[in-house]
């Protein structure tokens, strides 16, 4: 065992803190939540027991009060007051009949000893008898026990007399006659209202109590009425002269005045004091009737209470400490003998063992640190040997690196490098110009999104970048980069190797401009060929045209060679000669030669006009022909020509919000009654969901016309190959529309019924120049610019045809809004 164990030092200190806080704090909390329970158990039984003593009074109140309320009711009966009141009515001046009245008031007062006085008052409001002879003659007409009494029983409530000075109550009740029911008078019963405080007023008494007290606890305890101004009407403890004095304002007095309900509760009186107490309502008289406690002496006993549990919870913290000392003791020592121990493992004695006796958890664990003490020795050898076997692999792993023939780096979390191989120096740069500056200062283009493409990656990445060598030269390098990241998922560094590949590049853009020359070179010779038959079939037409023209033109030659205006003037003079009658006859002969001379001559005219009419005649047909064909030839020329344009300047789509359904109805409006003509039945599939991108309308229909355009020739000439064959096929040409929204796209699909496309010419009908038509009238280019158009527009389209049965053209275009467009 170890010597000398301070337990108020270290874990010691801590432990025997942690066994007094966990013993103490339950029986803390035991005596708190018992304190609190006893404490509300007797406050609630207060207010039950203060309620039910209000009660109480309340009843022998209402007793009372019922008492002198049918006594005067029972007095005004009485048939002997009633003839005696007569007579004095009748005769006010019979002395005899008023000594007897008076005695007999006498008798009736001492009937109840509450009774102060009984008298009766005339109609007039005079009293005419009394018990007390002094009131006898006394006006109180204006006393509202008279007002009130003269239409039915009436309590007035607490008053000062002002003849006797004595505090007193009143019950009046009418004095009827019998037959007639006729006012003879108001019978009074004065009430003595000091006889209330034998009720509310609480008495020191020993053993015996007053049959009509009741006995409350504790010596502070107060019972009083208010009456319905808010003033005591009975005596207080602790006021002196309060009846009709003191002012009660208290919070169950306004409450109860208000709601006519009974209050029970803790509160402060009118002294300010805390009570508690219960308020009761008296409707008969609006009085309020009130039964208090002083709180300080109704918790006498709970505090009596308190200071017992404080002594019992002080002795078991006491009894506790002691405990926890020892517990404390037997657990610290063997967690001591751990720490040593661990401090001769940690100098490095891993032969060092800790003995212990115990077999509970701390002998166990005493056996585990043996036991890691042992393991730990044999992994010390393990490592010691991987250690080298590392060393080994390091150095290997630095040849690697060093000697490699690719460029290799690290980078930080911030994208600053932390290696580089020697490779560098390819570059012009040292090892060391690199370390700590971030990879991307040595970009050409420097630009953030480099920095981003490195860095904020989550997967290896490769692309291409212009980086700059110390002599400012641009190399191409195609970087491959890969995080490495720790167990959190967290980025702690980045692998990467950069190629050198400015020499293919090199190396590549001439094999792009032989490739170019090359597409240039199959570009003319398609131009050149679809240009060259046209212009074949022109040079024959204008070779025959010009052969005919040359016979036309001799023929006329010819005949132009007949000189016509010498004829008509030797004609003239012939005619003119003839009009003389001079050597008519001598000149016959020699006009008659003339004449035959000029009807050969007409002759052959006439017979080089029917040749050349004849050479004109025959060769009519075929001149026209010839130039039709030229004119439709050069037309086909000016066609390819347009077209070729329209793929060399295709125009960058002015883009807006549209929807692909409204340009397909648009289109179909225009062309459909064309298609039924041909006997083609058209089926438009719209998605009602399709929403709206942004496009260039005029392009997507310029798009839509020509596959639709295609489609509909496909399916003349399938239907015309059938006829052939007797076979019919239902012609349909059907257009839609479907929203993709996982891929985000809007597709616009064409199909067809005609004859399809082989496989061979499927991966060609978009090259220019490409036609599959007979007729000669296509020039091959309206797809290559509808997938222009679609490419512009960063759409797609697919083919989807079968050989015999149809065609299905796909249009995909990503759906944009304006704002994510731009």
């Amino acid at each position: 065992m170890i010597k000398g164990v301070n337990l108020f030092s270290g874990i010691g200190r801590k432990l025997f803190c942690w066994f007094l806080l966990l013993s103490i704090l339950p029986i803390i909390v035991v005596a708190i939540l018992t304190y609190q329970y006893a404490q509300e158990s007797i406050k609630n039984e207060l207010l039950k027991e203060q309620s039910f003593i209000a009660g109480g009074i309340k009843n022998h109140l209402l007793t009372i009060l019922d008492s002198g309320e049918y006594s005067s009711q029972f007095f005004a009966s009485d048939e002997f007051i009633r003839m005696n009141l007569e007579k004095l009515n009748n005769n006010p001046g019979d002395k005899q009949a008023v000594r007897e009245f008076n005695d007999y008031m006498v008798y009736k007062t001492n009937l109840n000893r509450g009774f102060y006085e009984t008298f009766i008052l005339n109609p007039s409001g005079i009293v005419v008898t009394s018990s007390n002879e002094n009131s006898i003659g006394r006006n109180e007409v204006n006393v509202d026990y008279f007002k009130y009494g003269k239409e039915g029983p009436y309590v007035k409530d607490v008053y000062r007399d002002r003849n006797a000075g004595e505090y007193s109550m009143a019950f009046a009740a009418p004095i009827l006659k019998k037959s007639e029911e006729k006012l003879l008078g108001v019978l009074v019963i004065r009430f003595n209202a000091a006889k209330l405080n034998e009720i509310t007023v609480v008495k020191k008494v020993d053993t015996k109590i007053e049959m009509d007290t009741f006995h409350r606890r504790g010596l502070p305890s107060e019972v009083y009425i208010v009456n319905k101004d808010g003033f005591m009407i009975t005596e207080s403890r602790f006021a002196d002269n309060a009846v009709l004095r003191q002012l009660v304002q208290s919070e169950p007095v306004v409450s109860v005045h208000s709601n006519r309900k009974e209050f029970v509760g803790v509160y402060k009186d009118y002294r300010g004091v805390n009570v508690i107490g219960a308020a009761l309502y008296l409707k008969k008289t609006d009085w309020v009737l009130v039964v208090e406690t002083d709180e300080s002496e109704a918790y006498s006993t709970i505090y009596t209470f308190k200071n017992r549990v404080i002594t019992i919870v002080v002795i078991c913290i006491v009894g506790v400490l002691f405990v926890s000392l020892f517990v404390s003791r037997g657990i610290i020592n063997p967690i001591l003998m751990l720490v040593k121990g661990m401090k001769k493992v940690a100098e490095g004695d891993l032969d060092f063992q800790v003995e212990t006796s115990l077999k509970d958890e701390l002998g166990e664990l005493t056996g585990s640190f043996n036991q890691m003490t042992r393991d730990i020795k044999d992994s010390r050898e393990k490592l010691l040997m991987l250690k080298g076997t590392l060393e080994e692999r390091k150095e290997y792993l630095e040849s690697v690196l060093r000697f490699a023939n690719e460029l290799m780096f690290t980078l930080d979390a911030r994208g600053n490098v932390t290696f580089v191989n020697p490779k560098i120096t390819d570059w012009g740069y040292d090892e060391e110009d690199l370390i700590g500056i971030p990879l991307v200062s040595i970009f050409y283009d420097n630009k953030l999104e480099s920095d981003d493409r490195i860095i904020h990656s989550d997967f290896p990445r490769r692309f291409e970048v212009e980086i700059l060598d110390k002599q400012k030269n641009v190399r191409n390098v195609l970087l491959s980069t890969s995080p490495i990241k720790n167990k959190e998922n967290e980025l702690i560094s980045i692998l990467g190797i950069a190629s050198d590949i400015t020499e293919l590049r090199k190396l590549e853009q001439k094999l792009v401009q032989s490739d170019r020359l090359a597409s240039i070179g199959q570009l003319i010779a398609g131009i050149a060929h679809e240009i060259n038959n046209p212009i074949g079939v022109i040079y024959l037409y204008s070779t025959e045209s010009l052969k005919i023209f040359e016979k036309v033109t001799n023929a006329v030659k010819e005949i132009s060679s007949v000189s016509i205006s010498e004829y008509t003037r030797h004609l003239d003079r012939i005619i003119a000669n003839m009009d003389s009658d001079a050597d008519v006859r001598q000149e016959m002969g020699f006009f008659k030669k003339e004449l035959m001379h000029i009807r050969d001559d007409l002759g052959k005219y006439h017979a080089g006009l029917r040749e050349t009419y004849i050479i004109i005649s025959k060769n009519r047909s075929f001149l026209h022909e010839y130039l039709e064909g030229s004119v439709r030839e050069s037309i086909r020329c000016k066609e390819l020509i347009s077209g070729l344009l329209d793929f060399s300047r295709q125009k960058e789509p002015k883009m807006e919000l549209s929807n692909v359904n409204n340009l397909i109805d648009n289109v179909l409006n225009i062309v459909e009654k064309q298609y039924h003509k041909e006997k083609i039945d058209v089926i438009r599939k719209p998605d009602s969901n399709i929403p709206d991108c942004m496009m260039d309308s005029h392009q997507i229909d310029q798009v839509i016309i020509n596959i639709a355009n295609n489609a509909v020739f496909a399916m003349q000439e399938a239907a015309g190959d059938l006829e052939h064959k007797g076979v019919y096929r239902k012609r349909v040409l059907t257009m839609g529309t479907k929203f993709h929204a996982d891929k985000k796209l809007v597709e616009i699909f064409i199909s067809d019924t005609g004859k399809g496309i082989n496989k061979y010419n499927l991966g060609k009908i978009f090259d220019p120049f490409f036609t599959a038509r007979k007729d000669g009238k296509g020039t091959g280019l309206g797809l290559s610019i509808s997938y222009g158009i679609i490419k512009m527009h960063e759409g797609n389209i697919e083919v989807e045809s079968e050989e015999g049965k149809g065609t299905t053209f796909r249009i995909l275009l990503p759906v944009r809004t304006g704002k994510s467009h731009e």
